[in-house]
């Protein structure tokens, strides 16, 4: 019941286009799992092929291969890619209410962050769900359960390596264990791309992981963004303001409030609550992501999505303590919900890919299947509508670029 009510109130809006903020994820993994239905498992070599003989290799291949799943079950749109998310959101949320063994949790749903992003087809929903995952399977010594999530997250991406440092800091057994497999699944993605590729670190993994950490020698000549605007006070305001908009204030305040608690039973001595403990195990996790690579998060906001568990359990277990009337929690429900409402009902009207989804439709209505298709626009507009183009025309289109005063 509660996965239905999730899934319900996360999908308002999922039938939108990908003409939205950040909906180039949308697109670009979707391409990707139409290639592996157009070439195969075995013309791909389970390799994300983002066009013939080039390959994305920056995370495994799990999302994507899922997509391709439900391209195969459902066809090949948007709203089909946009259930894959919603999915796992929602089970994740699903999962922190059997953490916390309480349905206030469900304050997560009223922030921007997951009514925005639960939608959008990218590895952190698979990872937010077997980082949650992990987290109940550890708690309820469901050891089978435990090291298939570490498997998905493995399999999902980097940032749920991270989480196992501080869940399993008692148990050193456990951790080896974690780890090993860990370092298993990622020499097997290494070897992958050697057989894609013909080498360990092809496709540019190694200069995306680099220009993540602010290392790479030729950043301010590759991201002129990145160099010229970031530093480390520069990145904290952002951030204050982001998680401020995404989170709310109200939460925020909240969480923070419960942090100083826990932090003076610390200092006192007292025995922490299992959910306490937690409480500081996701926030721990929701950090590590933004300080080991803040150049990407920087750029990319919703990668502060993994602060989510955070914020609902240290809600959860604030009004626990102070046992408060449920009156009072549901004018914190509403406040936290209107405060940002106007934010989330803007980002939800971006259309800054409109045009690519139009000329999508335009040639793919005007067109037979197998025909090439030329157009002719400025560079700029080509490099930011392409890839929208390709997905909603289904055609073999020829990019010629002309200088804008052509146009």
């Amino acid at each position: 019941m509660i996965f239905i009510l999730c899934f319900i109130w996360l999908s308002q809006g999922f039938t939108k286009p990908f003409i939205g903020h950040h909906d180039w994820n949308g697109v670009f993994y979707s391409n990707i799992a139409q290639n592996y239905l157009k070439f195969g498992l075995l013309g791909t070599k389970l390799g994300q092929m983002t066009q013939p003989g080039s390959f994305y290799t920056h995370y495994p291949p799990l999302l994507t291969l899922i997509l391709a799943g439900f391209f195969k079950v459902f066809g090949v749109n948007d709203v089909v890619a946009r259930l894959v998310p919603l999915i796992f959101y929602s089970a994740a949320i699903v999962l922190l209410v059997a953490i916390c063994r309480s349905r206030k949790v469900l304050i997560l749903l009223f922030v921007p962050m997951l009514r925005y992003f639960a939608k959008m087809p990218s590895q952190e929903a698979l990872i937010v769900f077997f980082s949650c995952l992990s987290v109940y399977a550890h708690l309820n010594q469901k050891s089978k359960l435990f090291y298939f999530s570490v498997i998905g997250n493995g399999l999902s991406g980097w940032a749920g390596y991270f989480l196992y440092p501080f869940l399993l800091l008692k148990d050193r057994f456990k951790l080896i264990k974690t780890g090993l497999i860990l370092i298993g699944i990622f020499s097997l993605h290494l070897f992958h791309l050697y057989w894609l590729t013909g080498s360990f670190l092809g496709g540019g993994i190694l200069d995306a992981f680099l220009l993540r950490l602010g290392l790479f020698p030729r950043l301010g000549r590759i991201e002129p963004e990145l160099s010229g605007q970031f530093s480390w006070l520069n990145y904290l305001f952002k951030q204050i303001r982001i998680l401020t908009v995404y989170y709310t204030a109200t939460l925020i305040s909240l969480s923070g409030f419960n942090f100083i608690l826990i932090i003076r039973k610390i200092i006192q001595k007292i025995k922490l609550s299992q959910l306490e403990s937690i409480v500081l195990v996701f926030l721990a996790w929701g950090l590590s992501y933004p300080l080991i690579f803040p150049n990407l998060v920087f750029v990319h906001e919703y990668f502060n999505v993994f602060l989510a568990p955070f914020f609902g359990l240290s809600f959860v277990n604030l009004v626990d303590r102070f046992k408060l009337k449920s009156i009072l929690i549901i004018l914190i429900f509403l406040a936290i919900f209107w405060e940002r409402n106007s934010f989330y009902q803007a980002l939800a009207k971006t259309k800054a890919f409109l045009p690519g989804y139009l000329y999508g439709l335009l040639i793919k209505n005007n067109t037979l299947p197998g025909q090439t298709y030329q157009l002719r626009q400025s560079a700029e507009f080509i490099e930011s509508q392409q890839l929208f183009i390709n997905f909603y025309s289904q055609r073999q289109i020829e990019y010629i670029k002309t200088d804008d005063s052509q146009n």
